[in-house]
């Protein structure tokens, strides 16, 4: 659903007479799995960053009292 106003602009675009090229049309196919995977890897690196920006802040908060 991320994807569907993607998906309308280039259905506008080929109402008007351009069309795009059929490797777009394969990767915007490919594109949520793609994302899928993304997104795992965001929230994992996310999730291994937490205790450092939480040490980082407790440092910054130390040094403004």
């Amino acid at each position: 659903s991320m994807f569907e106003p993607l998906k309308e602009t280039i259905a506008l675009l080929k109402t008007y007479g351009d069309e795009m090229p059929p490797e777009v049309h394969l990767q915007l196919q490919k594109l949520p799995g793609r994302w899928s995977n993304n997104k795992k890897l965001c929230l994992r690196v996310a999730e291994s960053a937490a205790p450092l920006q939480a040490n980082e802040a407790a440092i910054l908060r130390g040094k403004c009292q």
